[in-house]
């Protein structure tokens, strides 16, 4: 195999070689460390390879690369497996030990909840307001609790597809930190403004909507990006909501005020490493 280039950054060198191994080129991927990947290639294929590596190195936000790169997590290509078992897999590629563990734990409530409302929501609701407590888990519990299986389905999808991207590239500390602010800050917000009786991951997810939104704005060369799409739909959700013309009754202030708060760590955020 010959040697083609270091980089100071494994998930570009693996980005790099999941999109050579789609064009059927022999290209593997050496990790060091988070900060040090070499990339060899068989020598047949060295030509093409540079050609497109020096492509790679001043474009690496293209399309093609980012597709290459999330298809490597599609199982029932690459194992021959599918339906539930190909999800399952999928789901554990493209996500990490945060998402796993709050999606677990929301759907246990979700679970406990239809068998115990009552007890489930007392011992999980927001505090009453001449109960406030400094140590409490009371500040966060509220995110655990949904009250229909659309609320939980749209959360835990929204938190699989940007949650889990967003704790590929940048780690999991940085997605439990955005979690634990944006769930304090959006908990806090919706009961100063409106009560206690709310719950959801509405909050976090919409911190994580708009962590990718202005972390992507910023660094438009790196993978993680909010799809116009999706940015129009959180947005029109959230105008919706407030406006008061959605079928459901929603946290508003929890909502926006998670918007902003992970639109705020975006803009504190350091640059990535290219």
């Amino acid at each position: 195999m010959h040697k083609l280039a270091a980089l100071n950054s494994a998930a570009a060198a693996q980005t790099f070689a999941d999109y050579c191994q789609s064009r059927h080129w022999a290209v593997s991927v050496v990790v060091h460390s988070a900060l040090h990947a070499e990339l060899y290639c068989d020598e047949a294929d060295v030509a093409a390879v540079e050609i497109e590596l020096q492509q790679f190195l001043q474009q690496p936000e293209l399309d093609k690369y980012r597709d290459a790169a999330w298809q490597r997590s599609q199982p029932a290509a690459q194992s021959g497996n599918s339906g539930l078992a190909a999800l399952g897999q999928g789901f554990l590629q493209q996500t990490g030990p945060v998402v796993w563990i709050l999606s677990l734990s929301a759907l246990l409530v979700f679970i406990a909840l239809q068998i115990w409302p009552q007890q489930v929501f007392e011992s999980l609701r927001f505090f009453q307001s001449d109960a406030l407590e400094t140590l409490s888990y009371r500040w966060w519990s509220p995110m655990l609790l949904h009250f229909s299986a659309s609320h939980l389905m749209f959360n835990l999808l929204a938190l699989w597809i940007y949650g889990g991207r967003l704790e590929v590239w940048l780690g999991s500390r940085q997605l439990l930190w955005l979690t634990l602010l944006a769930g304090l800050i959006s908990n806090t917000a919706q009961f100063l403004l409106v009560g206690p009786n709310f719950g959801g991951l509405s909050g976090v997810v919409y911190a994580i909507f708009g962590f990718v939104w202005l972390y992507g704005w910023r660094f438009p060369t790196q993978p993680l990006q909010l799809s116009k799409p999706d940015l129009v739909m959180a947005l029109g959700f959230l105008a919706l909501g407030f406006a008061d013309l959605l079928w459901v009754n929603t946290a508003n202030w929890a909502h926006l005020s998670g918007l902003v708060c992970g639109m705020a760590l975006a803009m504190l955020a350091k640059r990535p490493h290219r």
